[in-house]
């Protein structure tokens, strides 16, 4: 397989289960950690490895791998790589080239990339359509019990992981690579709230780079941290499971031990389930070899006494107003483009703490507003043309951005 993002969390725990599962790992691919990279090019052995950029060269220790470079050189390196499955675990937009080469190259996607369906699940659709359309699967109806989209890429996210398990019918004795998939009313994805889940609501527009980054449950990198807290984080799964799972019947609520990860609602009106400790282990082990890891992968168990820490509650828009604008983005999903590139611009002035935490929110619903409206984006050039006009327009709204 081709880890790309290998020394961040997800990108060593799927070194971890490689090696577990006796897997070859062929190529790695890593940003700026270089002293990291050097030791896992050490243990791993890749044919293949790749960098973000051409300055770190010169403390890059390759042994006897081939080195490649920048975007372009790591999209070099998945086409002559032998490997059919591909896991993204790059951050940020920055992820989303290789996604769509991983496509093109009708390869598997393991997808811990938010951003890749986030800005170009429209595309990313396309492409496997059109991939299928010269194929024999193009003879199977709109009322099959397959799913394409999940038949090329496998979500590392522990909530999509989870819809993923509770929903796959998996051919254990025949071990097929077509899974199909039970019928559903409706999905629901859990979220932890974030740090500010019980801070005074008065307290909140003013709340400060240190109170955002406390997060209640999770020690996560800043970005992420902050996302949680305005539920930006939440938004953007809510858009990845709709283009994976093909509904706009998806919904979130609180849950604050971040035990259950995710429910489903059959036709019948009963629920069931994904409740663990989180592991991305897991979700990692079935995206490498489903049928092993169901035979032969464990995490740490639950206790009974673990179930009374599960608590519910529903989001509320005075808490995290951006949640109102779910229904929106579920009925134009292009406009999770502007989300994505207005957030970036604004969570980068708050962490200079140049601009106050309630700017988070208010000037991405502005950009939204504004956008609404505009062409649907179908090429990564008019992605890029779209992602600049919400960032130009956040500028904007930033710069007059009126004091409370």
């Amino acid at each position: 397989m081709v880890i790309l993002g290998s020394t961040g969390s997800i990108g060593i725990n799927a070194q971890k289960v490689a090696k577990q599962f006796n897997i070859e790992i062929e190529a790695l691919a890593c940003g700026s950690n270089i002293a990291l990279f050097n030791e896992q090019i050490r243990e791993c052995k890749p044919k293949f490895v790749a960098i973000a950029d051409e300055k770190n060269l010169n403390m890059l220790q390759p042994q006897d791998s081939i080195v490649f470079v920048g975007e372009e050189g790591i999209c070099k390196m998945l086409e002559i790589c032998k490997s059919q499955k591909i896991l993204n675990a790059v951050v940020g937009y920055a992820g989303l080239s290789f996604s769509l080469k991983t496509i093109a190259l009708q390869k598997e996607l393991i997808l811990a990339n938010k951003e890749s369906l986030v800005v170009a699940g429209h595309l990313i659709k396309q492409n496997i359509m059109q991939n299928l359309e010269s194929t024999k699967d193009s003879k199977h109806t709109e009322s099959s019990t397959r799913n394409y989209m999940l038949e090329h890429i496998f979500p590392i996210d522990s909530e999509h992981f989870s819809l993923w398990s509770l929903l796959a019918i998996l051919d254990s004795k025949n071990k097929s690579n077509i899974t199909h998939y039970k019928a559903f009313k409706n999905l629901y994805i859990t979220a932890s709230g974030g740090a500010l889940r019980d801070f005074p609501l008065e307290k909140i527009p003013y709340a400060t780079l240190s109170d955002v980054l406390k997060h209640p449950t999770w020690s996560m990198g800043q970005k992420i941290t902050i996302d949680s807290a305005t539920l930006v984080n939440k938004l953007y799964e809510i858009l990845e499971a709709y283009w994976l799972f093909d509904t706009k019947n998806i919904h979130a609520f609180i849950e604050r031990s971040s035990l259950v990860h995710a429910f489903i609602e059959s036709s019948d009106n009963s629920l069931n389930a994904s409740v663990s400790h989180a592991d991305m282990c897991l979700p990692l082990a079935y995206g490498m070899d489903r049928f092993k890891a169901q035979n032969s992968f464990c995490i740490t168990p639950l206790s009974i006494n673990d179930f009374v820490k599960i608590n519910f509650q529903e989001i509320q828009t005075d808490r995290y107003p951006l949640w109102a604008y779910k229904d929106l983005l579920l009925d134009c999903p292009h406009l999770g483009i502007a989300l994505n590139s207005s957030n970036e611009l604004v969570q980068q002035y708050f962490l200079q703490e140049k601009l106050p935490f309630y700017a988070l929110a208010e000037v991405s619903m502005q950009v939204l507003e504004k956008m609404q409206d505009t062409k649907i984006p179908n090429t990564l050039e008019s992605i890029l043309a779209f992602r600049q006009e919400a960032r130009a327009l956040a500028d904007f709204f930033i710069k007059n951005l009126k004091q409370r």
